[in-house]
């Protein structure tokens, strides 16, 4: 009696598949292809070699189950047929006991099996599921190279087709990594990937927070830096991306490059190091700028114009002890020629790069060339609001204790939530929470004057160059909030054709 369990498993696997059935004798044809239907979704049936070499041209089935004694053209010269027309296709004879020279012979052409008649149920059930399991893992070959030449093309990376969480093939240096003598071998010791991946802060790995699959399939191709332990528990920094192949949800290529000789992993943990060295390292930083050209690795170059964000794509090129070039767009080299800073974002770093050592800047060859960088927490990408420098003709008159304070102050930038001046002095008690009335004029023609009248807190104050800079936050309401949202969005498109003429 078989095992229902086994036919629906056996069903789940093979149902998408086409399968051809070959058999002279009517009654064992009907019989034996009603069972088939239990397995397949789409069964064809042939009398003889003829018409069966017809409907495999017709319906290219995956699967052909034959006799290999048929009327006028025999079951060896039709699998000789179909397998010049798809060598992948999976053939399996039926036979007499005592056709074996005739099975030897069709093993030795390229038939998947056989199975001695009478056939039953079970018996051919069982070479279903072998036949299953082998074009299971042929798929599974094939997706692993087909799809392995879009990942990275470095010899020495690890590289792993996932199914779900299940490592179903990982290339050699996978294995040597993990000391493991076949992928099976790997899949029996480790039943899913995450497990390997160690906590490490700023590294992706299961907890709370994040499902570490669920957070690399939903931002594929992007960098995650992860930490796992080789076959003898030293623990090894690598780079991880995620591609997802289409039309198979389920599976996922895994690259792994290892960048453990860049002793990074003291960068990711605060209590590894203090936070102040690591910003002045610059073998450390030199470290950063090598793994990301090693891995291909796409980082975010940011400047400011009078407060308008420029942002582009850049590619690491060439490292020395002293220098980094860069190669970015044409529009990002002009931005960076202007604000002569430049900030560094990238998935992999775990701070923001900043530096203002521009050494060259070389238009035709689409590149910059940086000396000294540091390291930062603080960036103008973490921005919440548009900050812009507004219009020469805008004026501030700044209230405090009740009356107009008179000192010299220009409006260094201004979003909907804040204003930061510029002042010559400060009034006597002024300090952070502080309480005053800002009145604005913003606007220059042809555009009408937006007028704001608004109470604000003192944010913060800073000292430089024998002047004062002090931030006010405010909360705009109606009116005057739409009105600042217009000018902020005018004033954008103002600097956008300012930077494109220059």
């Amino acid at each position: 009696m078989i095992d229902p369990d086994a036919l629906k498993k056996l069903r789940k696997a093979l149902h998408n598949y086409v399968l051809l059935y070959v058999e002279e004798n009517p009654a064992l044809n009907a019989q034996a292809s009603a069972l088939f239907r239990n397995i397949f979704d789409v069964v064809h049936s042939a009398a003889d070699a003829e018409e069966g070499l017809e409907l495999f041209n017709r319906h290219r089935p995956a699967i052909v189950i034959a006799d290999i004694k048929l009327p006028n053209l025999d079951g060896l010269k039709l699998a000789k047929s179909i397998l010049a027309i798809d060598p992948a296709t999976k053939i399996i004879f039926t036979s007499a006991h005592d056709e074996k020279s005739l099975l030897h012979e069709a093993i030795r052409l390229g038939a998947f099996d056989y199975v001695v008649k009478p056939i039953t149920v079970q018996n051919i059930v069982d070479v279903l599921v072998r036949c299953a399991r082998e074009m299971r893992m042929q798929m599974h070959q094939k997706l692993f190279n087909t799809y392995l030449q879009n990942i990275f093309n470095y010899q020495h990376n690890l590289i792993l087709l996932l199914r779900h969480e299940t490592v179903v093939m990982a290339n050699q240096p996978c294995l040597d990594f993990f000391k493991a003598g076949s992928t099976e071998e790997f899949s029996q010791r480790f039943l899913n990937f995450g497990e390997l991946l160690l906590e490490h802060s700023g590294f992706l790995y299961n907890h709370d927070k994040v499902e570490w699959l669920h957070e690399a399939k939903n931002h594929p191709g992007k960098l995650f830096n992860i930490k796992i332990a080789d076959a003898d528990g030293n623990s090894h920094h690598f780079v991880l991306n995620l591609q997802t192949i289409p039309d198979k949800e389920d599976y996922f290529i895994l690259s792994l490059n290892d960048v453990s000789e860049l002793n990074l992993l003291k960068l990711f943990d605060p209590s590894a190091v203090e936070r102040e060295a690591v910003q002045k390292d610059k073998r450390a930083i030199r470290g950063l700028f090598e793994m990301a050209k090693r891995n291909n690795a796409k980082i975010k170059i940011h400047n400011l114009y009078k407060g308008l964000s420029i942002t582009n794509d850049g590619m690491i090129g060439e490292i020395d002890e002293n220098y980094v070039w860069i190669k970015t767009t044409i529009m990002q080299l002009k931005a960076m020629q202007l604000e002569r800073r430049v900030v560094l974002v990238s998935d992999i770093f775990p701070m923001f790069i900043v530096s203002t050592d521009i050494l060259k800047i070389n238009f035709d060859q689409l590149s910059v060339k940086l000396g000294e960088c540091k390291m930062t927490t603080t960036s103008p990408t973490r921005r919440q609001y548009i900050r812009v420098l507004p219009d020469e003709e805008a004026k501030v008159t700044l209230l405090y204790q009740g009356r107009k304070f008179e000192t010299d102050m220009e409006i260094a930038d201004i979003s909907i939530k804040a204003i930061r001046l510029v002042m010559a002095s400060l009034p006597a008690g002024f300090q952070t929470g502080s309480k005053v009335i800002l009145d604005l004029v913003l606007g220059s023609p042809p555009f009408k004057p937006v007028i704001i009248n608004t109470e604000a807190d003192v944010f913060r104050i800073g000292e430089q160059s024998h002047q004062y800079e002090a931030v006010f936050t405010y909360d705009l309401h109606s009116r005057h909030h739409k009105d600042l949202i217009g000018y902020i969005a005018k004033r954008q498109m103002q600097l956008i054709r300012e930077f494109k003429e220059r």
